[in-house]
């Protein structure tokens, strides 16, 4: 009996050293993690040098998600684009209208349908290859370098997490609003107009190196008739890999189309 009990006296020892390690291992688990949060947080980007460094992230590869509405309709519009050229574009409008229409592009043809089921295609060309080039310059602009300092003071940065930062505004500071219009055009006018905007909410994340990854905004007009547009850039350079489906390839008529 005594050394039962002597056993049990070992076995409930060991126990409770196996606890205390484990607490041990745990705290000082929170405390690398508290420190580390600690140094992130002191050591961030203020919003200039986070965007202006930002500006300079090449976009190879990305998916857009673009939202227009009125008082009339809603038209979305999805834009991938992939490695070698590839290219996928939908266009759909509430209610539905002649817009509506979805293509896919890569280095040698062109695929388009529109209301219709029937897909057709044409041999890839200069022309196209420029309007795609434009597409993709118009909707993946980020120049914050555009951005004046006025507009820079009204925006916050904060961490987020370990991934990197994410700068943000809400409101109608016609700085922030100019600078944007500026920022995500590919041919900037000097003075742009911000009058007929109401306000915006944007958000732009990076990572730690201070290269963007995503970046949205909303933008809402005075009036209905005009009333918004939203954009939301994201998965920069990491659509790896965009193929033209067969569905959409084996039954595709060509297009008779000729360059004067």
């Amino acid at each position: 009996m005594e050394k039962n009990k002597i056993k049990d006296k070992k076995i409930i020892f060991s126990n409770n050293q196996g606890g205390k390690i484990a607490a041990l291992i745990l705290g000082i688990i929170i405390l690398i993690v508290v420190v580390w949060g600690a140094i992130i947080a002191f050591n961030k980007p203020s919003v200039k040098d986070a965007l202006t460094t930002a500006a300079n992230t090449q976009i190879a590869t990305a998916r857009v998600n673009v939202k227009t509405t009125n008082a009339k309709s809603k038209m979305y519009s999805n834009y991938v684009v992939g490695p070698d050229n590839a290219i996928h574009i939908t266009m759909k409008s509430i209610p539905k209208s002649d817009t509506n229409s979805e293509l896919w592009g890569n280095k040698d043809y062109v695929y388009h349908r529109d209301g219709t089921k029937q897909w057709n295609y044409i041999k890839q060309n200069a022309i196209f290859s420029e309007v795609y080039s434009g597409y993709k310059k118009l909707y993946t602009a980020h120049d914050f370098t555009q951005f004046s300092d006025d507009a820079f003071k009204h925006m916050t940065i904060k961490s987020n997490g370990f991934n990197g930062y994410i700068i943000s505004y809400k409101g109608d500071n016609s700085d922030v609003i100019k600078s944007m219009q500026k920022a995500t055009t590919v041919a900037p006018t000097s003075d742009p107009q911000s009058t007929n905007v109401k306000n915006i909410d944007l958000r732009i994340s990076t990572n730690r190196k201070e290269q963007l990854t995503d970046m949205y905004y909303k933008i809402t007009y005075n009036t209905k008739k005009e009333g918004t547009l939203t954009l939301h850039l994201y998965d920069i350079n990491k659509v790896k890999k965009l193929t033209v489906p067969s569905s959409v390839t084996k039954n595709a008529k060509k297009l008779n189309f000729k360059l004067n």
